[in-house]
């Protein structure tokens, strides 16, 4: 375990220090703030009323289930792993100057692993990717660059990240399995044969 963490501090260090950029900032700012639900959920929103049509009821449930799901995991599995984050990790060598973390928005300490941004927006991500499949790439490629974001900004390590998307994968997997299988539309109103038109 203890080569496994050291690699991911290393590699940590190398994408927060080398990815660093005025004009990048910004970018990733955006890009994070994507994990957040306040900024997520109206967005969501959006996708759903261009895509979803007649089935966004049925979308949204599914769409709260899995987002249900994956705070559920996340939240337990921080609070049982409870790891340090890149702040709190290199304290010490932060105050000796042997270390330097380019930190972007409010400075985070405890319960690293996993990511919540990240699984936040891959639980999200990965639903609407089955649900609107041609959407799937930039819906994949944006949840990675908040996944990345997250490392840039100086909140979590790469292990956090990747486990953050894979509690979002999984999420969306139970909804898959347990979920939509048990749905079942509303049927339409029959119409009454018998009713004379309107005139």
């Amino acid at each position: 375990m203890a080569p496994l963490i050291a690699t991911d501090q290393s590699l940590f260090l190398w994408l927060n220090n080398s990815l660093a950029r005025p004009w990048l900032d910004p970018v990733m700012e955006a890009a994070t703030a994507l994990g957040n639900g306040f900024v997520l959920f109206p967005l969501g929103l959006l996708l759903m009323f261009l895509f979803a049509k007649r089935n966004f009821r049925r979308d949204f449930v599914f769409w709260a289930s899995t987002s249900f799901v994956s705070f559920i995991v996340g939240t337990l599995l921080k609070h049982i792993v409870h790891r340090d984050r890149p702040l709190a990790a290199f304290h010490a060598r932060i105050a000796d100057h042997q270390a330097t973390v380019h930190v972007l928005g409010p400075s985070l300490y405890a319960n690293s692993f996993p990511s919540g941004h990240t699984f936040t927006v891959f639980s999200t991500a990965s639903l609407f990717a089955g649900l609107y499949p041609r959407l799937a790439v930039p819906l994949y490629l944006t949840a990675s660059l908040t996944g990345l974001s997250r490392i840039y900004v100086g909140a979590h390590f790469p292990l956090d990240v990747l486990g953050g998307a894979l509690v979002g994968l999984l999420s969306t997997a139970i909804v898959r399995r347990w979920i939509i299988p048990r749905w079942r539309e509303e049927p339409a109103a029959p119409r009454n044969r018998n009713a004379k038109p309107s005139r």
